[in-house]
Protein backbone atom coordinates (compact mmCIF):
# COMPACT_ATOMS: atom_id res chain seq x y z
CA UNK A 1 0.00 0.00 0.00
CA UNK A 2 1.38 3.39 -0.99
CA UNK A 3 2.25 5.64 1.95
CA UNK A 4 0.92 9.20 2.08
CA UNK A 5 3.76 11.78 2.24
CA UNK A 6 4.10 13.45 5.63
CA UNK A 7 3.39 16.94 4.25
CA UNK A 8 0.24 15.78 2.48
CA UNK A 9 -0.86 13.74 5.49
CA UNK A 10 -0.52 16.80 7.71
CA UNK A 11 -2.74 18.82 5.38
CA UNK A 12 -5.34 16.05 5.32
CA UNK A 13 -5.36 16.01 9.13
CA UNK A 14 -5.68 19.80 9.37
CA UNK A 15 -8.44 19.77 6.76
CA UNK A 16 -10.32 17.08 8.68
CA UNK A 17 -10.05 19.07 11.91
CA UNK A 18 -11.30 22.24 10.17
CA UNK A 19 -14.20 20.31 8.63
CA UNK A 20 -15.19 18.84 12.00
CA UNK A 21 -15.19 22.29 13.62
CA UNK A 22 -17.27 23.68 10.75
CA UNK A 23 -19.76 20.82 11.11
CA UNK A 24 -20.00 21.47 14.84
CA UNK A 25 -20.66 25.18 14.26
CA UNK A 26 -23.44 24.25 11.82
CA UNK A 27 -25.02 21.89 14.36
CA UNK A 28 -25.52 24.87 16.70
CA UNK A 29 -28.72 25.73 14.83
CA UNK A 30 -30.29 22.46 16.01
CA UNK A 31 -28.76 21.88 19.46
CA UNK A 32 -29.82 24.16 22.35
CA UNK A 33 -26.94 25.73 24.30
CA UNK A 34 -28.40 24.15 27.43
CA UNK A 35 -27.64 20.72 25.94
CA UNK A 36 -24.20 21.37 24.46
CA UNK A 37 -22.82 24.90 24.57
CA UNK A 38 -19.65 24.12 22.59
CA UNK A 39 -21.64 24.09 19.34
CA UNK A 40 -23.05 27.54 20.14
CA UNK A 41 -19.61 28.97 20.92
CA UNK A 42 -18.25 27.65 17.62
CA UNK A 43 -21.21 29.17 15.77
CA UNK A 44 -19.74 32.61 16.55
CA UNK A 45 -16.82 31.86 14.24
CA UNK A 46 -18.79 30.10 11.49
CA UNK A 47 -17.68 32.60 8.79
CA UNK A 48 -14.02 32.09 9.76
CA UNK A 49 -14.37 28.31 9.71
CA UNK A 50 -16.12 28.56 6.34
CA UNK A 51 -13.26 30.59 4.84
CA UNK A 52 -10.70 28.11 6.19
CA UNK A 53 -12.57 25.20 4.61
CA UNK A 54 -12.97 27.03 1.31
CA UNK A 55 -9.21 27.62 1.37
CA UNK A 56 -8.63 23.89 1.76
CA UNK A 57 -10.94 23.21 -1.20
CA UNK A 58 -8.93 25.65 -3.31
CA UNK A 59 -5.66 24.09 -2.16
CA UNK A 60 -6.74 20.56 -3.11
CA UNK A 61 -7.95 21.79 -6.49
CA UNK A 62 -4.58 23.37 -7.17
CA UNK A 63 -2.70 20.18 -6.30
CA UNK A 64 -5.34 18.14 -8.16
CA UNK A 65 -6.37 15.94 -5.26
CA UNK A 66 -9.78 14.51 -4.45
CA UNK A 67 -9.52 15.58 -0.80
CA UNK A 68 -11.42 18.78 -1.65
CA UNK A 69 -14.51 16.64 -1.02
CA UNK A 70 -13.84 16.67 2.74
CA UNK A 71 -14.81 20.32 3.18
CA UNK A 72 -17.25 20.50 0.28
CA UNK A 73 -19.50 17.80 1.73
CA UNK A 74 -19.65 19.58 5.09
CA UNK A 75 -20.46 22.93 3.43
CA UNK A 76 -23.23 21.37 1.33
CA UNK A 77 -24.75 19.68 4.38
CA UNK A 78 -24.86 23.09 6.06
CA UNK A 79 -26.14 25.02 3.05
CA UNK A 80 -29.14 26.41 4.96
CA UNK A 81 -26.71 27.85 7.47
CA UNK A 82 -24.67 29.35 4.65
CA UNK A 83 -27.73 31.05 3.14
CA UNK A 84 -28.78 32.42 6.53
CA UNK A 85 -25.41 34.19 6.69
CA UNK A 86 -24.85 35.17 3.05
CA UNK A 87 -27.30 36.45 0.45
CA UNK A 88 -26.78 37.46 -3.17
CA UNK A 89 -29.83 39.59 -3.98
CA UNK A 90 -29.68 41.87 -7.00
CA UNK A 91 -31.73 44.90 -8.10
CA UNK A 92 -32.18 46.44 -4.65
CA UNK A 93 -33.59 49.74 -5.94
CA UNK A 94 -37.09 50.29 -4.61
CA UNK A 95 -39.52 53.21 -4.72
CA UNK A 96 -41.43 53.60 -1.48
CA UNK A 97 -45.23 53.51 -1.59
CA UNK A 98 -47.84 55.16 0.61
CA UNK A 99 -48.79 52.03 2.53
CA UNK A 100 -45.23 50.88 3.18
CA UNK A 101 -44.08 50.36 6.75
CA UNK A 102 -40.51 51.49 7.23
CA UNK A 103 -38.98 49.88 10.32
CA UNK A 104 -35.64 51.04 11.73
CA UNK A 105 -33.83 49.29 14.59
CA UNK A 106 -30.68 50.71 16.14
CA UNK A 107 -28.61 50.07 19.26
CA UNK A 108 -27.40 53.59 20.01
CA UNK A 109 -24.85 52.55 22.68
CA UNK A 110 -26.13 55.02 25.30
CA UNK A 111 -25.27 57.85 22.86
CA UNK A 112 -21.70 57.33 24.03
CA UNK A 113 -18.70 55.80 22.26
CA UNK A 114 -17.32 54.17 25.42
CA UNK A 115 -20.49 52.80 27.09
CA UNK A 116 -19.88 55.17 29.99
CA UNK A 117 -23.41 56.52 29.98
CA UNK A 118 -22.04 60.04 29.65
CA UNK A 119 -23.89 61.59 26.76
CA UNK A 120 -21.87 63.01 23.95
CA UNK A 121 -24.15 65.83 22.86
CA UNK A 122 -22.57 66.02 19.42
CA UNK A 123 -22.88 62.26 18.96
CA UNK A 124 -26.47 62.24 20.17
CA UNK A 125 -27.31 65.11 17.83
CA UNK A 126 -25.84 63.25 14.84
CA UNK A 127 -27.80 60.09 15.66
CA UNK A 128 -31.03 62.03 16.04
CA UNK A 129 -30.36 63.84 12.75
CA UNK A 130 -29.95 60.44 11.09
CA UNK A 131 -33.16 59.08 12.63
CA UNK A 132 -35.06 62.16 11.53
CA UNK A 133 -33.75 61.97 7.96
CA UNK A 134 -34.89 58.36 7.54
CA UNK A 135 -38.57 59.26 8.10
CA UNK A 136 -39.40 55.75 9.29
CA UNK A 137 -42.90 54.85 10.46
CA UNK A 138 -41.45 52.73 13.28
CA UNK A 139 -38.17 53.23 15.16
CA UNK A 140 -36.89 50.77 17.77
CA UNK A 141 -33.91 51.84 19.86
CA UNK A 142 -31.85 49.79 22.26
CA UNK A 143 -29.60 51.34 24.91
CA UNK A 144 -31.50 54.62 24.71
CA UNK A 145 -30.09 56.84 27.43
CA UNK A 146 -30.92 60.06 29.20
CA UNK A 147 -29.06 61.96 31.91
CA UNK A 148 -32.27 63.79 32.75
CA UNK A 149 -34.10 62.41 35.80
CA UNK A 150 -37.36 63.04 33.96
CA UNK A 151 -36.64 60.73 31.04
CA UNK A 152 -40.06 61.33 29.49
CA UNK A 153 -39.53 65.00 28.64
CA UNK A 154 -36.65 64.24 26.19
CA UNK A 155 -38.72 61.36 24.78
CA UNK A 156 -41.65 63.66 24.08
CA UNK A 157 -39.33 66.16 22.40
CA UNK A 158 -37.68 63.43 20.32
CA UNK A 159 -41.03 61.94 19.34
CA UNK A 160 -42.15 65.36 18.12
CA UNK A 161 -38.95 65.90 16.15
CA UNK A 162 -39.26 62.46 14.53
CA UNK A 163 -42.88 63.28 13.64
CA UNK A 164 -43.96 60.03 15.29
CA UNK A 165 -46.99 60.47 17.51
CA UNK A 166 -46.59 57.56 19.93
CA UNK A 167 -43.71 56.24 22.01
CA UNK A 168 -43.21 53.54 24.64
CA UNK A 169 -40.19 53.44 26.93
CA UNK A 170 -39.08 50.96 29.57
CA UNK A 171 -35.91 51.18 31.66
CA UNK A 172 -33.62 48.15 31.74
CA UNK A 173 -33.49 48.32 35.53
CA UNK A 174 -35.04 50.43 38.23
CA UNK A 175 -33.71 53.96 37.65
CA UNK A 176 -30.58 54.73 39.66
CA UNK A 177 -29.08 58.14 40.28
CA UNK A 178 -29.64 60.39 37.26
CA UNK A 179 -28.84 57.84 34.58
CA UNK A 180 -31.72 56.16 32.76
CA UNK A 181 -31.28 53.69 29.93
CA UNK A 182 -33.61 51.24 28.28
CA UNK A 183 -35.69 50.30 25.26
CA UNK A 184 -37.94 52.65 23.33
CA UNK A 185 -40.39 52.34 20.43
CA UNK A 186 -41.46 55.34 18.37
CA UNK A 187 -44.34 54.94 15.93
CA UNK A 188 -46.68 56.96 13.76
CA UNK A 189 -49.47 54.46 14.42
CA UNK A 190 -52.05 54.39 17.19
CA UNK A 191 -51.01 52.15 20.08
CA UNK A 192 -53.73 50.25 21.94
CA UNK A 193 -51.67 48.04 24.25
CA UNK A 194 -48.15 47.64 25.57
CA UNK A 195 -46.05 45.40 27.79
CA UNK A 196 -42.53 44.36 28.71
CA UNK A 197 -40.57 41.11 28.77
CA UNK A 198 -38.69 40.50 32.00
CA UNK A 199 -37.71 37.69 34.35
CA UNK A 200 -37.98 38.38 38.10
CA UNK A 201 -34.72 39.81 39.37
CA UNK A 202 -33.27 40.51 35.92
CA UNK A 203 -33.27 43.42 33.52
CA UNK A 204 -36.02 44.11 31.00
CA UNK A 205 -34.98 42.47 27.72
CA UNK A 206 -37.95 43.33 25.54
CA UNK A 207 -40.98 45.55 25.10
CA UNK A 208 -43.97 45.33 22.79
CA UNK A 209 -46.84 47.46 21.67
CA UNK A 210 -49.97 46.69 19.66
CA UNK A 211 -50.35 49.10 16.74
CA UNK A 212 -53.30 49.80 14.46
CA UNK A 213 -51.90 49.60 10.92
CA UNK A 214 -54.32 49.89 8.01
CA UNK A 215 -57.26 48.93 10.27
CA UNK A 216 -55.39 45.81 11.39
CA UNK A 217 -53.62 45.14 14.68
CA UNK A 218 -49.90 44.33 14.61
CA UNK A 219 -47.77 43.48 17.62
CA UNK A 220 -44.34 45.11 17.46
CA UNK A 221 -41.52 43.77 19.64
CA UNK A 222 -38.28 45.60 20.43
CA UNK A 223 -35.84 43.24 22.13
CA UNK A 224 -32.30 43.37 23.46
CA UNK A 225 -31.04 39.95 24.46
CA UNK A 226 -28.16 39.29 26.85
CA UNK A 227 -24.70 40.33 25.70
CA UNK A 228 -21.51 38.38 26.31
CA UNK A 229 -19.90 41.27 28.19
CA UNK A 230 -16.38 40.56 27.02
CA UNK A 231 -13.95 43.21 28.19
CA UNK A 232 -11.28 44.80 26.02
CA UNK A 233 -8.64 42.53 27.55
CA UNK A 234 -10.74 39.48 26.63
CA UNK A 235 -11.07 40.54 23.01
CA UNK A 236 -7.37 41.40 22.91
CA UNK A 237 -6.58 37.92 24.21
CA UNK A 238 -8.76 36.29 21.53
CA UNK A 239 -7.22 38.36 18.73
CA UNK A 240 -3.65 38.01 20.00
CA UNK A 241 -3.34 35.11 22.48
CA UNK A 242 -0.20 34.83 24.60
CA UNK A 243 0.98 31.22 24.75
CA UNK A 244 4.10 31.95 26.82
CA UNK A 245 2.32 31.58 30.18
CA UNK A 246 0.38 28.32 29.90
CA UNK A 247 -1.43 28.70 33.22
CA UNK A 248 -2.58 32.23 32.35
CA UNK A 249 -3.62 31.03 28.90
CA UNK A 250 -5.76 28.23 30.36
CA UNK A 251 -7.27 30.50 33.00
CA UNK A 252 -8.17 33.27 30.56
CA UNK A 253 -9.53 30.80 28.00
CA UNK A 254 -11.75 29.19 30.65
CA UNK A 255 -13.01 32.61 31.77
CA UNK A 256 -13.95 33.64 28.22
CA UNK A 257 -15.66 30.31 27.55
CA UNK A 258 -17.65 30.68 30.77
CA UNK A 259 -18.83 34.15 29.74
CA UNK A 260 -19.82 32.89 26.30
CA UNK A 261 -21.65 29.87 27.68
CA UNK A 262 -23.57 31.87 30.30
CA UNK A 263 -24.66 34.42 27.69
CA UNK A 264 -25.89 31.68 25.34
CA UNK A 265 -27.83 30.02 28.16
CA UNK A 266 -29.49 33.28 29.19
CA UNK A 267 -30.38 34.17 25.59
CA UNK A 268 -31.94 30.73 25.17
CA UNK A 269 -34.19 31.39 28.17
CA UNK A 270 -35.04 34.87 26.93
CA UNK A 271 -35.86 33.63 23.44
CA UNK A 272 -38.09 30.87 24.83
CA UNK A 273 -40.01 33.65 26.57
CA UNK A 274 -40.23 35.64 23.32
CA UNK A 275 -41.34 32.59 21.33
CA UNK A 276 -44.08 31.88 23.87
CA UNK A 277 -45.31 35.46 23.46
CA UNK A 278 -45.30 35.07 19.66
CA UNK A 279 -47.14 31.74 19.78
CA UNK A 280 -49.81 33.20 22.06
CA UNK A 281 -50.15 36.44 20.09
CA UNK A 282 -53.44 36.73 18.13
CA UNK A 283 -51.94 39.33 15.77
CA UNK A 284 -49.33 39.57 13.05
CA UNK A 285 -45.88 40.25 14.47
CA UNK A 286 -42.88 42.46 13.72
CA UNK A 287 -39.87 41.54 15.84
CA UNK A 288 -36.79 43.76 15.81
CA UNK A 289 -33.80 44.56 17.93
CA UNK A 290 -30.34 43.56 19.08
CA UNK A 291 -30.28 39.77 19.51
CA UNK A 292 -26.55 39.48 20.31
CA UNK A 293 -26.61 36.21 18.37
CA UNK A 294 -25.67 35.31 14.81
CA UNK A 295 -27.65 33.57 12.04
CA UNK A 296 -25.76 30.37 12.92
CA UNK A 297 -27.26 30.29 16.41
CA UNK A 298 -29.96 28.11 17.90
CA UNK A 299 -32.28 31.00 18.75
CA UNK A 300 -32.13 32.34 15.18
CA UNK A 301 -33.14 28.95 13.83
CA UNK A 302 -36.02 28.77 16.32
CA UNK A 303 -37.31 32.16 15.18
CA UNK A 304 -37.19 31.08 11.55
CA UNK A 305 -39.94 28.56 12.30
CA UNK A 306 -42.35 31.40 13.05
CA UNK A 307 -41.12 34.57 11.35
CA UNK A 308 -39.21 35.72 8.26
CA UNK A 309 -35.84 37.43 8.49
CA UNK A 310 -36.04 40.50 6.22
CA UNK A 311 -32.36 40.06 5.30
CA UNK A 312 -33.10 36.66 3.74
CA UNK A 313 -35.69 38.23 1.45
CA UNK A 314 -33.90 41.40 0.38
CA UNK A 315 -30.42 41.46 1.90
CA UNK A 316 -27.09 41.07 0.16
CA UNK A 317 -23.63 39.93 1.21
CA UNK A 318 -22.81 39.34 4.87
CA UNK A 319 -24.40 42.57 6.14
CA UNK A 320 -22.61 42.75 9.48
CA UNK A 321 -24.42 44.91 12.00
CA UNK A 322 -21.86 44.95 14.80
CA UNK A 323 -19.51 47.89 14.33
CA UNK A 324 -16.97 46.79 16.92
CA UNK A 325 -13.67 44.99 16.46
CA UNK A 326 -15.23 41.69 15.35
CA UNK A 327 -15.84 42.51 11.68
CA UNK A 328 -18.40 39.93 10.56
CA UNK A 329 -21.21 39.69 13.15
CA UNK A 330 -24.83 40.16 12.07
CA UNK A 331 -26.70 40.36 15.37
CA UNK A 332 -29.40 43.00 14.72
CA UNK A 333 -32.56 41.92 12.91
CA UNK A 334 -36.04 42.75 11.71
CA UNK A 335 -38.32 39.71 11.53
CA UNK A 336 -41.96 39.72 10.42
CA UNK A 337 -44.91 37.37 10.06
CA UNK A 338 -45.40 35.66 6.71
CA UNK A 339 -48.29 37.94 5.75
CA UNK A 340 -45.82 40.82 5.42
CA UNK A 341 -43.98 41.36 2.14
CA UNK A 342 -40.39 42.52 2.54
CA UNK A 343 -39.79 45.21 -0.09
CA UNK A 344 -36.36 46.41 1.00
CA UNK A 345 -33.58 45.70 3.48
CA UNK A 346 -30.55 47.85 4.22
CA UNK A 347 -27.81 48.08 6.79
CA UNK A 348 -26.43 51.61 7.06
CA UNK A 349 -22.68 52.01 7.68
CA UNK A 350 -23.24 54.76 10.21
CA UNK A 351 -20.30 54.86 12.65
CA UNK A 352 -21.82 56.56 15.70
CA UNK A 353 -22.36 53.44 17.82
CA UNK A 354 -20.94 49.95 18.18
CA UNK A 355 -23.87 48.78 16.04
CA UNK A 356 -25.10 49.74 12.60
CA UNK A 357 -28.78 50.61 12.07
CA UNK A 358 -30.94 48.14 10.15
CA UNK A 359 -33.82 49.39 8.01
CA UNK A 360 -36.57 47.29 6.46
CA UNK A 361 -39.55 48.30 4.36
CA UNK A 362 -42.56 46.03 4.85
CA UNK A 363 -45.97 45.85 3.24
CA UNK A 364 -48.95 44.30 5.05
CA UNK A 365 -50.87 42.01 2.71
Amino acid sequence: MRRIPIFKGLFILLNAIAAVFLAMSQLATFVPPSQFAVFSVLSLIYPILLVINLSFILFWFVVKSKYWLISLIVIILGMNNFLDNFQFQLNQNYTEKDNDIKVLTYNVQLFSTDNSGKDSMMLKSKIIDFLTSEQAEIICLQEYHSMDRNVYLPLIELSTRLNLKTYYYESYYNPRYDQLSGLVIFSQYEAINKGKLKFPGSRTFGIYTDLIIEKDTVRLFNIHLASIRLQDKDIGFVLNPDFSDKEEFRSHSASIYSKLKNAFLLREQQMNYVLQEIRNCPYSVILSGDFNDTPSSYIYNQLNDYLTDSFIKKGSGLSRTYAGNIPYLRIDYVFASDNFTVNQYSRELYYYSDHFPVITILFKE
